[in-house]
């Protein structure tokens, strides 16, 4: 096969397009696809701008993703070292050496042989294995969940005032989970949808980003999202007592107001462009962060300076992002994300990043006015 720049670029020429041309209509800025031309893939941030903007790029052009992706693998795969050690003659193993091997195991199997025994009278051993079994739940009570799960573990999501309890039932080379719809049986890279309420409305979809066939032993990566914003803000109403029962509290009795501990302000960097969203007037209250991908790009969001989450996303792919205070993003091409913000009462905004190629790094947080009101903000982080 020849190589990956060549292909590239015999394929544009022939098409007869200009590498600005390109640029314009794939979003991938023309820095990064002069270097895939010329191979030089040493301008990028990591493997997986490199995987995504060839894939696209390949895709664009009409060659086959999947064999130029394999063969960027196989070039990356040969540059790596041999470890001098494989390279030298291995000498048979001597007498003496097999005499202390088979020694060191008979030691090894009597040891564990009295950890064993200890084990089942002191709650040892064995019961540490328990305790790997165990089977785990999880909440989910508008945030997404994303969790190395294995048969037995659950999701409990809160939705319309109700409890529905989503399982993994099975796992050989796909996964099996019970809903209250029915059994639903997902393969890896797969994205299923679950109606929980059985009124044709799914409100929840499950993705198996990672399995290892046939070894339930490992378990398998599941990430469970709301579809939309409403069903995810419908969930964040439902949970426990927090934030987005404060404001509600407060106008019905300002006094509480005096016992409830202030949130978390999110300062503003001096110079940062900020742009104001909504408003609250005693205190902030839970918002959703509903977003588009137009193109493939790298996203990187972190909820309520905690839990960050990290993924490579394609064309008409969606996500939802529930948060309390604050939600910091970061993405490779501004242009290939839409966001849209919405808080109780169906209101919404929309949020512009960028232009096409731009990295782009943004804050959406509540921070409080002198006059002790609350601002729902959006402003650049460098």
């Amino acid at each position: 096969m020849a190589p990956i720049g060549e292909l590239l670029r015999s394929a544009r020429e022939q098409k007869s397009l200009s590498l600005d041309r390109v640029a314009d209509e794939t979003n991938i800025a023309k820095r990064y696809l002069a270097a895939l031309e010329a191979e030089d893939f040493t301008i990028f941030p990591g493997d997986p701008y490199v995987i995504g903007f060839l894939r696209n790029y390949a895709d664009y052009l009409g060659l086959s993703s999947d064999e130029m992706v394999s063969s960027y693998k196989s070039l990356k795969l040969q540059e790596q070292p041999v470890p001098v050690n494989e390279l030298l003659p291995q000498r048979g193993i001597s007498r003496r050496t097999i005499a202390l091997g088979f020694g060191a195991l008979i030691v090894v199997i009597v040891v564990a042989a009295v950890l064993a025994g200890g084990g089942k009278g002191r709650g040892g051993v064995q019961q540490i294995a328990l305790q790997h079994t165990q089977p785990t739940q999880y909440q989910m009570d508008g945030q997404n969940v994303e969790k190395r799960m294995y048969v037995g573990d659950s999701v409990l999501v809160t939705y319309n005032g109700q409890k529905y309890l989503l399982s993994v039932a099975h796992i050989d080379d796909a996964v099996t989970l019970n809903t209250p719809a029915g059994p639903t049986r997902l393969m890896l890279g797969e994205e299923g949808t679950i109606d929980l309420d059985r009124n044709n409305q799914p409100e929840i979809k499950v993705l198996v980003s990672d399995l290892a066939k046939k070894d339930p032993s490992k378990g398998a990566t599941l990430r469970f999202s709301f579809i939309n914003a409403d069903a995810a803000m419908n969930a964040a109403n439902q949970a426990p007592p927090s934030l987005q029962q404060a404001e509600a509290a407060n106008a019905a009795n300002p006094d509480i107001a005096q016992n409830t501990p202030p949130p978390v302000a999110t300062p503003i960097q001096a110079g940062a462009k900020t742009v104001a969203l909504f408003e609250a007037n005693r205190s902030p209250y839970p918002f959703v962060v509903s977003v588009t991908f137009r193109g493939p790009c790298l996203f990187r969001y972190e909820i309520d300076r905690k839990d960050r989450t990290e993924h490579y996303y394609g064309k008409s792919e969606t996500l939802t992002i529930n948060a309390n205070n604050s939600v910091k993003i970061w993405t490779s091409d501004a242009q290939a994300v839409k966001l849209t913000v919405s808080v109780s009462g169906g209101r919404t905004a929309d949020l512009d990043l960028g232009g096409p190629g731009e990295v782009a790094v943004k804050r959406i947080a509540w921070t409080q006015a002198d006059t002790g009101g609350w601002t729902l903000s959006a402003f650049d982080v460098d």
